[in-house]
């Protein structure tokens, strides 16, 4: 039982990060140790508070209601350790986070956010930019970055951030001609160069399995095919989570009620595996999974 001495530190920290995953595979891999390590720092929590923190079943974890307020009230105060460190090491503006992301996922999904981030810490610096290009952690100088794919990329953490779903859009007049998807092959199928094989998956999932049939354009970036679409010159395939700023603005409508979820191929904040994890960073990546969550 606890004697109102501290817990171990260390256990601590396994708690923060298991608490906010759920997941004891991806809590190790961001500490740099084992699940069966993760799991031993939550028993020793637990025995030194004398209360279960964790549900656990064979799909996932859940916090206990003790767990959920230990939770509140430990984040609150190891953030406030990581910012008096910062201060201590003279490390508050000394050094932009250089962050590497999509032109569209930018403009659509996290600068909108970053305003709650800014708020959150003022005193650290994002350094934002944009690529298609895949990022090498050996020869650029960036911290971390958001990619899209399928996650398995060895030698570094790779975590989910927001549901991949495919949907149609275009404007509000020509969705009054689109009434069956035969009508697609009178106008353009609109889609990015990058992911020249979205429409493919979406027609597939719908039964037509000879894109070939259809007109297509290409545009370098998500951002000119929703452009395009608004103008009324074709169908766009798009990412729900970065078009719906569009929806709600009536500048775009769902063209189909289809939608076509990629599951595990999606957008994932990646890091390097082989650096330690700076106070900044850690503070950008627990707000950014925080952010996705409430999105998702």
């Amino acid at each position: 039982m606890a004697t109102g001495n501290l817990p171990p530190l260390n256990s601590l920290r396994v708690f923060e990060v298991t608490a906010k995953l759920l997941n004891m595979q991806q809590a190790a891999t961001i500490l740099h140790v084992t699940p069966a390590a993760v799991s031993k720092q939550i028993q020793l929590l637990e025995q030194h508070l004398g209360t279960p923190l964790f549900v656990r079943s064979h799909r996932r974890l859940q916090l206990t209601p003790a767990g959920e307020k230990y939770y509140a009230h430990i984040s609150t105060a190891l953030n406030s350790i990581r910012h008096a460190t910062r201060e201590a090491s003279q490390q508050v503006g000394s050094k932009a986070l250089k962050i590497r992301a999509y032109t569209t996922f930018a403009m659509y999904w996290l600068i909108p956010r970053l305003t709650s981030f800014h708020s959150l810490f003022p005193d650290i610096n994002i350094e934002l930019t944009t690529s298609l290009r895949w990022v090498d952690f050996d020869t650029e100088n960036v911290d971390a970055a958001i990619r899209l794919g399928d996650g398995n990329w060895p030698g570094l953490i790779a975590l989910p951030l927001i549901p991949n779903i495919l949907t149609a859009v275009c404007s509000p007049a020509l969705a009054q001609s689109l009434h069956t998807l035969d009508d697609l092959k009178k106008t353009t199928l609109l889609h990015t160069l990058a992911r020249s094989d979205d429409w493919q998956h979406w027609l597939t999932s719908q039964g037509y399995t000879d894109s070939d049939a259809f007109h297509h354009r290409s545009y370098e970036s998500s951002v000119l095919v929703y452009q395009a679409a608004m103008r009324g010159q074709g169908v766009g395939i798009a990412q729900k989570a970065l078009v719906l700023p569009l929806i709600e603005k009536g500048d775009l409508v769902y063209a189909f009620p289809h939608e076509l979820d990629m599951e595990s191929y999606t957008y994932y904040f990646v890091m390097p595996g082989n650096r330690p994890v700076n106070p900044d960073l850690q503070a950008f990546h627990d707000w950014l999974i925080n952010r996705a969550e409430i999105s998702g």
